[in-house]
């Protein structure tokens, strides 16, 4: 700015001589010595000039040269971008967060590959490693043709849209997951998962309390045996949904623990639960259940006391002690049988005669009754019943079983009876069988078969054929009917020619009375 200023004349400013200004001098040397100086400062503008007009040169080629880079390094950038483009992904690519930047499919495919591979899984118990091993090792792999077409229709999509600059992409493609459940089954068994000794769960059961004389539940135990087929249901449902979430992600964890060992039968289950119910109910029931046995008006009462003393427990096994049962059954029908035993019978005449041959009266069928006991006492429910009888008389009344409705018959004094309810309807005098061992009377109890009016009889072996009005048999061919050729009955006419063939010959009023008032199965007694 001062050279300019001097250079155009607009100021003056004097810079005396030093020398003379020392000396004490002044005048024209200051003047001289003024021209001196401006023009050494013109000088030094027009060096400055020069200086100014050479940096512009150099702004000018270093431009160039800036220029020159620039393009340089366009084209190396654009070298750089198809060498690392052509025939691969691409840059800043990733599968799955895996980076696959500058490879091609088949190299991207081997990455993919060893990554799902070597992918850990990691097994954990009790907050410890157990065991440790991989997808590969699992019998899991992905399968190669999908994935290989996946990653070339990929590289094919990113050809055709190159950019300069590249942009990070993640993509998800195509795969399928393999695996050899075989290979799995295998490692998994053989593993040994921390070598820990394991014991087996024990179920829940059911006990008898004798002290609460019931059924009670014992709680199930909890053991560590590891269930192969829930460790490999656990196993494949953690790996699926794993590789689901992150097909190529990091180590997978898996806690295995009480939903993977052997599972107990537990208190709390339906099953148990109603079984126990089950059991205390069929053990109320027994020990409710009675039966009361009716033999006409007399009866015979087995009480749930008696019952509960035949009940055996074993285990979760409730049951009536069958020996017990058959004794009580078989006494029942030693008291109140009476057929096929000797009968003690009292007479019309006021004594007691027994006949041997008796096939009148009652029979308890014992299996049919015990299997009816047993029902009886399942029901749990008070039961008032008959016996079941094999064979049964037509009435009766505790160990009587005629229960004055009868015929009573003396062959030594040849006269009958006919009882009803306990009234005497009739008597009369009779003439039967001849005493011989052919035509003799049949002695002893028996039911009469049935009943007809009119009949015939007739006998290949006597070889006759006769024509009665009433015809009542009771045994062997035997029975009793009117007889219109006899001309008396009573004393020992049977001991003559008129004695029968066997059967009792009565008077035909006689025998329309007996033939009125009884029926089928009606009891006769002959002494």
């Amino acid at each position: 700015i001062i050279l300019g200023k001097v250079c155009h004349g607009e100021q003056k400013i004097f810079f005396p001589d030093l020398k003379n200004r020392r000396k004490g001098l002044s005048g024209p040397g200051e003047k001289a010595g003024i021209i001196t100086q401006t023009e050494n400062t013109i000088n030094q503008g027009k060096n400055m000039k020069k200086k100014l007009r050479l940096s512009r040169k150099t702004q000018k080629i270093i431009l160039g040269i800036c220029i020159a880079a620039m393009v340089l390094l366009g084209a190396g950038l654009f070298a750089y971008i198809q060498i690392s483009d052509n025939g691969t992904l691409g840059r800043g690519i990733s599968i799955y967060g895996l980076d696959v930047s500058k490879l091609n499919a088949e190299e991207a495919e081997q990455k993919i590959l060893r990554t799902f591979l070597d992918r850990e899984v990691v097994f954990q118990e009790d907050g410890e490693e157990v065991f440790r091993t991989n997808l590969k090792e699992l019998g899991y792999s992905l399968d190669e043709e999908i994935l290989k077409n996946s990653l070339q229709k990929l590289q094919v999509k990113r050809a055709s849209n190159r950019r300069i600059f590249a942009v990070k992409e993640d993509y998800e493609i195509m795969y399928q997951v393999t695996k050899n459940e075989t290979q799995e089954k295998n490692i998994l068994v053989a593993g040994n998962f921390g070598g820990k000794e394991r014991s087996a769960s024990k179920d829940a059961y059911i006990s008898y309390d004798e002290g609460k004389q019931e059924f009670v539940l014992v709680k199930e135990v909890q053991g560590n045996q590891i269930d192969e087929a829930r460790l490999l249901t656990c196993v494949d449902q953690t790996l699926d949904n794993a590789i689901l979430q992150e097909p190529l992600g990091g180590q997978v964890d898996i806690t295995i623990g009480t939903e993977v060992y052997q599972q107990p039968v537990t208190a709390e289950s339906q099953d148990m639960q109603a079984k126990l119910t089950s059991l205390n109910q069929q053990l109320s029931n027994y020990r409710n259940a009675s039966v009361t046995y009716t033999f006409g008006e007399t009866t015979e009462v087995l009480g749930s006391d008696v019952i509960s003393s035949w009940i055996k427990v074993e285990g979760e096994t409730i049951s009536i002690d069958q020996a017990a049962a058959e004794e009580y059954v078989s006494n029942l029908a030693a008291t109140y049988n009476t057929i096929y035993v000797p009968r003690t019978f009292h007479t019309s005449y006021g004594n007691d005669v027994t006949v041997s041959s008796n096939e009148y009266g009652f029979q308890i069928d014992q299996e049919a009754e015990l299997a009816q006991l047993l029902k009886d006492i399942q029901s749990g429910k008070p039961v008032t019943r008959d016996p079941i009888y094999s064979i049964s008389g037509m009435k009766r009344n505790g160990k009587d079983d005629l229960a004055g409705s009868y015929i009573e018959v003396s062959l030594d004094n040849q006269h009958l009876w006919l009882y009803k309810d306990g009234a005497l309807i009739t008597e009369t005098d009779i003439v039967s069988g001849a005493p011989t061992p052919e035509r003799e009377t049949y002695r002893g109890a028996w039911p009469i078969a049935y009943k007809a009016s009119p009949y015939t009889l007739t006998s290949d072996v006597y070889g006759y054929t006769t024509h009665v009005t009433y015809w009542m048999p009771f045994v062997y061919g035997q029975g009793l009917h009117d007889a219109s050729w006899q001309s008396a009955f009573g004393g020992n006419r049977y001991k003559t020619g008129a004695g029968s063939h066997g059967c009792i010959n009565l008077p035909k009023d006689q025998a329309a009375v007996i033939y009125n008032t009884i029926d089928g199965g009606y009891p006769i007694i002959i002494y």
